[in-house]
Order: C-alpha cells, then structure tokens, then sequence
C-alpha cells in the first residue's frame, strides 16, 4: 500500500495592488507601487501609490531613483502618513 505525499506549500505574500514600503532604519525607504512624485521638497515628499498616498516628512529627504513602478528616499525620515 502507498502512502500518500504531504504536499508542501511555500508561503506567498500578495499584496495585490497595495504598495510595498522597505525602509532601512529611518534613513532609506524604498516604494514599490508608485505612480508618481506629487511634492517634492528637503522636509516633505508625497508619492502617490497604487493604493494611498503617502507623505514622508523628515529633514534633507531626497529621491535617490525613480522608476516607472519604484521610489527610493534617502534622508532623515521621522514620520509617514498615509492619505487615503
């Protein structure tokens, strides 16, 4: 008689069309998902997302690379507020 196999699933994470944020300490953040840059200053940078809007505040942020799909901040990060 043969035993049967337990079928192993490995985990997938879908986060379907919500953003992925990835930040290194407070001084890195890179976004996947973006669609676009909406204000761009040293202490505030909005980025509108494929789910809400965020806003990083902080002090001597900058845009490292943009592409068409990702953002990467580099500065200061002290606060991120989601604009739905």
């Amino acid at each position: 008689m043969r035993r049967k196999r337990k079928e192993t699933r490995v985990p997938v994470l879908d986060a379907g069309t919500q953003p992925l944020i990835e930040m290194t300490g407070n001084r890195q953040i890179t976004v996947e998902g973006s669609t676009g840059i909406l204000l761009y200053e040293s202490d505030n940078i909005k980025v509108n997302t494929t789910g809400p809007v965020m806003s990083f505040f902080g002090r001597g942020l900058s845009l490292r690379c943009i592409t068409g799909s990702s953002v990467e901040i580099s500065g200061f990060v002290n606060r991120i507020d989601f604009i739905t």
